[in-house]
């Protein structure tokens, strides 16, 4: 039985997109999907070949929506470090919206659970990843170049990769603490860290 007409294929992807966000792959079945999108397995089937494709179709509509805003933060700021602050306050927003604990980013635990085994997620979650450190590097070297710091494009480099790792951290974390305070009060240790190493004065907390 195919898909009801109502039920367009990015409706399909946006609905089963929550499931896999908050189980991962493996611990959603056909069944699970079945239930969230309201589509039959046949249906799913019809479009998608199976529950791998499918889940590849919503990780890359989750990096299209929620990923891909996060680095435009970045990547069109013109003040380095506001960009980056901004860059961590708008995944704390999505965090905040959806309750705590938070969901976590989809890219982060595919990094960890799929992607070892499926050469389509390994390359959705290097791609963001190498979008995501060249887009702190942006940053970074605006923030250098207002302060009048000379630092080294190596440098920048092992910054930018710190800032990748840090973040994907921060949102595997949110779906353990019940409080997002936790959050935020990283994101300003964070920055704080991110300034001493930038040679920059320290600023108060927000």
């Amino acid at each position: 039985m195919p898909r009801p007409r109502s039920k367009s294929r990015d409706d399909l992807i946006s609905s089963a997109m929550g499931v896999f966000w908050e189980r991962g792959f493996n611990a959603t079945s056909i069944e699970d999907l079945v239930v969230a999108t309201r589509v039959s397995r046949g249906g799913i089937y019809a479009d998608f070949g199976g529950k791998e494709d499918l889940f590849i179709a919503c990780l890359e509509a989750y990096r299209a929506r929620f990923a891909n805003p996060g680095i435009d933060i970045l990547a069109s700021g013109s003040n380095g470090l506001e960009s980056i602050e901004a860059y961590f306050d708008y995944f704390i927003a999505l965090h905040e919206k959806r309750g705590m604990p938070g969901p976590g980013c989809f890219i982060a635990s595919t990094m960890t659970e799929l992607a070892p085994h499926n050469s389509e997620a390994l390359r959705i979650v290097n791609e963001h990843g190498s979008e995501l450190k060249s887009a702190f590097a942006t940053s970074l070297m605006q923030a250098a170049s207002a302060s009048g710091k000379q630092i080294a494009k190596t440098e920048i480099s092992e910054i930018a990769e710190f800032l990748v790792t840090s973040s994907q951290g921060l949102w595997s974390y949110g779906k353990s603490v019940s409080d997002i305070r936790v959050l935020k009060r990283f994101k300003m240790t964070l920055l704080g860290l991110l300034r001493f190493r930038l040679g920059l004065p320290a600023i108060g907390r927000k």
